[in-house]
């Protein structure tokens, strides 16, 4: 029973001085150029490990269809050969639209080099959470968030500075945690499990669509909050941080024990879901009546934010259950849904009434629409329906915010 509570536990603890982190960086310089180039970079950076490693290497990990061990190394270190290509052109689309002068220039070549060590210390944390063990996924970001939140209390004197200071802080936190991963062959059982040859699967192929598809999309809506007026790449990320560390520490830290290689049984899972999804839809109704009686000008983007961690956190659990219990093939009823959500968020962005709002809708929505078809596949009518009736509600929101 322990080890039920202490991957959450580390989780909580990452996640909550990763918030620590986001508001000293935003009451030390506030939201900025110099936040918005960060978060878009750091974005970009970890588009290669959520489409190859997340995305690919980890439910082939538990699949039927396994990963061969040669599949496993060209991930291992195809993954931060993406990065570098990835970052660059990043770096060169925020110049290209005058979002990053000579004074962040560092922080881009930061950013670049986290992104690698990144990508190598996933590696080893997904491997281990595929065994079962989510122990070092879920406190994988807590050396490197809390450098980087001692580096923020050093009173440098413009943002630039203390920004590519903090991403230093995430280098030489994540290095460090790679170190100890090595010496400790993380997921290496994992690895030698793996079957020589794979070939003639093609599992491989349907994950990577479906990765490729779903991040490259959420890229693209980080994209076009570069176009709304400054801070707005810092707000959008602000939420993205609340909904990811709500699905880290209630999601991802507790399902590799319910849904692994081994796993034999769905029914755990679909319980898990029902009673997570109450709690949250509840604390979510409760934040949202706080913010009417302090902020009533922020109920909206609170109610979006809301749906959101309940469509996040309902698409992850679901993922991981047709990760295990569905051919890779069934990925291919959640295609279109990226697509045509970025392809909606697209033709707003040019409508007069474009805001945040609606890309916090965008966001929720594909998560939403997610989960809602991939528990119909799974045979689970009652919570496709409740994430068919969250999507509704986005919708309108999303309409009426244009108007």
């Amino acid at each position: 029973m322990k080890s039920i509570f202490r991957g959450p536990a580390l989780s909580l603890a990452s996640q909550m001085i990763g918030l620590v982190q986001l508001v000293v960086l935003l009451v030390r310089t506030g939201a900025n150029e110099a936040t918005d180039a960060y978060f878009y970079l750091f974005n970009i950076g970890m588009l290669p490990i959520q489409v190859l490693i997340v995305g690919v290497m980890y439910p082939l990990l538990i699949n039927s269809e396994r990963i061969s061990r040669r599949g496993i190394r060209r991930i291992q270190w195809g993954t931060p050969a993406v990065s570098v290509v990835l970052m660059v052109g990043g770096a060169g689309y925020l110049y290209l639209n005058g979002r990053l002068p000579v004074e962040l220039w560092p922080l881009a070549v930061a950013a670049l080099v986290n992104a690698i060590v990144q990508a190598l210390l996933w590696f080893r944390g997904v491997t281990a959470e595929a065994a079962g063990n989510p122990r070092w996924n879920a406190a994988i970001a807590l050396p490197a968030n809390a450098l980087a939140t001692l580096t923020l209390l050093i009173p440098f004197h413009s943002a630039a500075t203390t920004v590519v200071v903090m991403v230093g802080g995430l280098v030489i936190g994540n290095a460090t945690l790679l170190l100890f991963a090595v010496r400790a062959r993380l997921g290496r059982e994992v690895v030698e499990s793996a079957p020589v040859d794979a070939s003639g699967r093609t599992g491989a192929y349907w994950f990577f669509t479906k990765a490729s598809v779903g991040y490259v999309g959420l890229i693209v809506l980080q994209s076009l909050a570069v176009l709304l007026p400054a801070a707005a790449v810092t707000l959008l990320n602000v939420g993205v941080k609340i909904v990811g560390s709500i699905a880290a520490t209630f999601v991802n830290a507790v399902m590799p024990q319910m849904i692994h290689h081994q796993s034999d049984s769905i029914g755990p899972s679909k319980r898990f879901l029902r009673g997570l999804v109450g709690v949250l839809a509840g604390a979510s109704a409760l934040v949202v009546a706080g913010v009417a009686i302090v902020a009533n000008e922020l109920v909206v983007p609170a109610i979006c934010v809301g749906l959101w961690v309940v469509a996040s956190s309902s698409s992850a659990i679901a993922q991981r259950m047709s990760f295990r219990f569905l051919a890779p093939s069934a990925s291919r009823i959640t295609l279109i849904v990226v697509p045509v959500v970025v392809a909606l968020a697209v033709v707003s962005s040019v409508a007069p009434g474009f805001q945040l709002v609606v890309l916090l809708c965008a966001y929720a929505a594909v998560d939403g629409a997610s989960a809602a078809l991939l528990l119909f596949a799974l045979r689970d009518r009652a919570m496709s329906r409740v994430l068919a009736v969250t999507c509704l509600a986005l919708a309108g929101i999303w309409i009426l915010a244009l108007l």
